[in-house]
């Protein structure tokens, strides 16, 4: 018999199962003894209940219930491990790489006319061995979460990537990284001499990026203050004696982390998600072997028919693909943010440029990225009607700082004289100075109305 039941009701009977397993087992109760009188025991028929659900994740999880009669009592039953067991096989199909334009155009339509060239850049092409690279890692993560019902991905991040594939222009010769794929939010990255919004509410975020460039004006980093914070709260644990050993371990490991963090974030300034249009690649596919893409590299995203200008700006998992800022998210969807994806289907193209970074990088200049991505896409073979996605800082001036007030003298007694001088009375104050209160002059970044790193 098959069944549909909730989430909660299959959550539940799961924690049972675990409780129950955890505690030792506990074997069915023992059927009653037999009254006197039958000849026989009654025959007990083995119980098959088939229940189907499916998890938050988009799992279809399926489960039985197989029992059978033993010869043993109780006693003997429950010192067998057997008797009571739980047993997992998770079962995945996973998927080939599209490897010809019907296949790509079914995910991006619009590919059909973007690259008129699409034909002949995909005669002969196969797989990337990212590809199998990271179905493999994949598969890695599932088994090491297979024990946690709850940490297994969703259905579409698991088959988040229609392909991989590294193309090189008939005509020109340059090579480009092919990656069709969903599109997750990097809220990552925070910049002290650029006034902008930063994003923090992420679970996964993280102040640096992997592009960056040399710190050079006087405004800490907006994320500093609660490195500084969390250190100090770390260093005054450490120095409690009745710490355990493991404790004090796991506390001098954060301790070298944030100390490594917060030099970063007094040296450097970063991508910030929020407000710098970069795409992310897992890091297995960045600068490991010749060929591959590089931090810095140029990148043309496609979604729903539009080019977007961008850089490979960070690495990311090893288990999944398909990733970019918040701010080139919202531009394809604008309800976009830390905990909602604007795409879904493995439909987005990013198409990476290795080798074309420039160095040393510096701080964004979108003018300057959009023109270089406009002649990689057309001497990729783009077309040239294709409509532009044209990036505007969203950077803020820093506030003015009020000027300290200057002292005036207070005023003088006169004589009193019955030949008044002719003029202004000098003791009088300039009627053009006035008094302000000194403030706070140093100025930070704006963070978002949601949090705050101060």
């Amino acid at each position: 018999m098959s069944t549909s039941l909730p989430y909660v009701a299959v959550r539940r009977i799961l924690l049972l199962a675990i409780v129950v397993i955890a505690l030792g087992g506990c074997g069915k109760k023992a059927p009653k003894e037999q009254e006197t009188g039958h000849p026989t025991p009654i025959p007990v028929l083995p119980r098959k209940n088939y229940d189907t659900a499916r998890l938050y994740s988009g799992l279809a999880l399926k489960s039985r219930v197989e029992s059978q009669q033993s010869d043993e009592t109780s006693l003997g039953v429950i010192s067998n491990t057997n008797s009571y067991e739980l047993d997992m096989t998770l079962h995945v199909r996973w998927p080939s790489a599209a490897t010809n334009s019907i296949a790509l155009c079914t995910a991006t339509p619009e590919l059909a006319w973007i690259l008129p060239d699409l034909d002949q850049l995909l005669l002969g092409a196969t797989p990337s061995p990212d590809f199998a690279h990271l179905l493999t890692n994949k598969e890695a993560s599932l088994r090491a979460n297979l024990s946690s019902l709850q940490k297994l991905p969703y259905r579409d991040s698991l088959f988040d990537c229609q392909t991989i594939l590294n193309l090189r222009s008939r005509t020109s010769g340059r090579s480009a990284l092919l990656v069709q794929a969903i599109m997750n939010v990097n809220t990552d990255g925070s910049d002290g001499d650029r006034n902008l919004a930063i994003d923090i509410l992420s679970a996964t975020f993280q102040p640096q990026t992997n592009y960056r460039w040399p710190k050079t004006g006087p405004h800490p980093n907006p994320c500093l203050r609660e490195v500084e914070s969390r250190l100090a709260l770390i260093n005054a644990e450490l120095s409690n004696g009745a710490l355990s050993p493991e404790t004090k371990a796991s506390l001098t490991k954060e301790r070298e982390y944030q100390k490594a963090t917060a030099e970063e974030l007094r040296r450097w300034d970063f991508l910030v998600g929020t407000a710098d249009p970069f795409i992310v690649l897992p890091s297995f596919m960045v600068g490991k072997s010749a060929g591959q893409p590089g931090i810095g590299d140029y990148a043309v995203v496609i979604a729903h028919g539009k080019l977007y200008p961008a850089i490979l700006g960070d690495l990311g998992p090893n288990s999944k693909i398909g990733e970019a800022s918040l701010r080139l998210c919202r531009e394809i969807e604008e309800k976009s943010g830390a905990d909602r994806r604007p795409v879904s289907r493995p439909e987005v193209v990013y198409l990476v440029f290795p080798g074309s970074a420039e160095k040393p990088f510096s701080a964004p200049d979108y003018n300057h990225w959009s023109e270089r991505c406009r002649a990689l896409w057309k001497e990729f073979g783009g077309s040239p009607d294709a409509p532009w996605q044209e990036w505007t800082s969203l950077e803020k001036p820093w506030p003015t700082p009020t000027p300290t007030a200057t002292p005036t003298q207070p005023p003088v007694e006169q004589p009193a004289s019955t030949n008044n001088p002719t003029g202004t009375n000098p003791a009088s104050p300039d009627s053009s100075t006035t008094t302000t209160s000194p403030t706070n002059s140093t100025a930070t970044s704006i963070l978002s109305s949601t949090g705050t790193n101060q």
